[in-house]
């Protein structure tokens, strides 16, 4: 008796509070009046990306304004500020190209998340252009399971999950993937079957969810619209980029954050994590080789998603810093066995990609050990101009990337004014870039 009273006065209390935020947040029709009155946002807040209806919203006041929206999805490379120069997300805010840049995705975002994200945007509109470029990172592998199911539920919208289900296109084939992937890694079974369910039982539950959590939802996507707003550019669209210079200017920046070691690894970090690991001192052991075929699995339906909504995917292979992986059991025998397989998987789709895996051990293509630093985001930012800009219809020569000859002569930079910045800023997000270094100690 006891305890039905308890569960009585624990589903008042949550009933009582969830018609509070319900009565206090703004509706529906007025998040999306919001989101066509501000719908420019090069780095959404957690709550719009789980939202593609607002977002689609946004992309459709930006194409009646004659604007293109491209999208970039990824990790935790795109969770830091955009105090580096060439960042994605700093070079196309200052710079109008003929397109706008959303980018979306954090720690534990990976290929199940990028499935379920680009169905939602295809359903509802926020994908006109029908492409869509996908980062992807190495750390999402060396997991044998793949995603952990911590990270998916982290990133899992019931919103776009929700969207991408309805997407007419999606055969019941692919669907059914998605959905056992979905349950596997921890959504709870009956509210998916609510979520892919039009019954009135189904639309009643869905109706009692949102009465106790979607006024705090609603309340979070109106605080990310606020947020939104018109850029301040120096650029011309009329204007390509000079890559060579903006190269040159990035090798700057990264010689200005990296004073205190020779692996061009910024300073703050070296100190903090890598200081005192075995530098020089090749890994001995058995190479790793069990790189994970669920991952592998996922980015497969990642690219039979975009196959299915005829979405032109463009992919970029990450680099890692090879001197700190040649030092595990990550090692370059290991890295060509994993690089080769994700090439082959990509191949045997026919989509393009950029591939920067050959820049292991070139300096600031990677601002730590793993996260895309400097030079690398030159080369996506260039990739993202030929994809959705002023000559997006030529596409991307990504299968056989070869970087050019570069100069590190000086230039003018403003690294000196960043470089303290960078450095706190990106400590803030490196407990994922913590534990894999973490593991990597105690599987050496």
């Amino acid at each position: 008796m006891r305890k039905l009273i308890a569960v009585c006065c624990a589903l008042v209390l949550a009933l009582g509070a969830g018609a509070v935020y319900y009565l206090q947040a703004p509706t529906d029709a007025a998040l999306r009046e919001m989101a066509r009155e501000n719908p420019v946002n090069p780095r959404p807040s957690v709550a719009l990306w789980g939202s593609p209806s607002l977002l689609g919203e946004m992309v459709q006041a930006q194409k009646a304004q004659g604007r293109t929206v491209g999208f970039l999805l990824g990790s935790s490379e795109l969770s830091y500020g955009v105090e580096d120069s060439a960042h994605p997300v700093r070079f196309f805010s200052e710079n109008d190209l003929g397109f706008e840049l959303v980018s979306m995705g954090g720690g534990g975002y990976q290929s199940l998340w990028g499935a379920i994200e680009v169905s939602a945007l295809d359903e509802c509109e926020a994908l006109p252009e029908k492409k869509v470029v996908f980062l992807i990172g190495d750390q999402w592998f060396m997991d044998e399971a793949g995603c952990t199911p911590e990270a998916f539920m982290n990133s899992f919208s019931e919103e776009a999950f929700r969207e991408c289900m309805e997407n007419p296109e999606l055969t019941a084939e692919t669907k059914a993937q998605i959905r056992e992937r979905v349950i596997a890694l921890g959504a709870d079974a009956q509210t998916v079957g609510d979520l892919t369910d039009d019954s009135v039982v189904a639309w009643a539950n869905r109706a009692i969810a949102d009465f106790v959590s979607g006024g705090e939802r609603r309340a979070l996507l109106a605080e990310g619209l606020a947020a939104n707003g018109p850029f301040e550019r120096d650029g011309s669209s009329s204007v390509e980029p000079d890559w060579d210079a903006l190269d040159r200017q990035a090798v700057a920046e990264g010689e200005a954050a990296c004073t205190n070691n020779d692996y061009g690894i910024y300073d703050d970090y070296f100190d903090t994590y890598v200081s005192d690991v075995a530098w020089g001192q090749p890994y001995e052991g058995e190479p790793f080789s069990g790189w994970s075929e669920t991952e592998f699995s996922d980015l497969r339906l990642f690219l039979t998603v975009c196959g299915e909504l005829d979405i032109t995917p463009l992919l970029v292979i990450e680099p890692v810093n090879g001197e700190y992986y040649d030092i595990h059991r990550y090692t370059k025998e290991s890295r060509a066995e994993f690089y080769d397989k994700l090439r082959q998987v990509l191949d045997e789709a026919e989509v393009d990609y950029v591939d920067l895996s050959m820049h292991d051990y070139d300096k600031y293509y990677l601002r730590d050990v793993m996260h895309l630093g400097w030079r690398s985001w030159v080369e996506v930012d260039r990739a993202l101009y030929e994809f959705y800009g002023a000559r997006g219809n030529a596409g991307a020569d990504g299968n056989n990337d070869e970087s050019s000859p570069r100069s590190d002569g000086g230039g003018e930079t403003s690294a000196e004014r960043d470089a303290e910045t960078a450095a706190d800023e990106m400590l803030e997000v490196e407990g994922a870039g913590e534990e894999v270094v973490k593991d990597w100690g105690a599987a050496s």
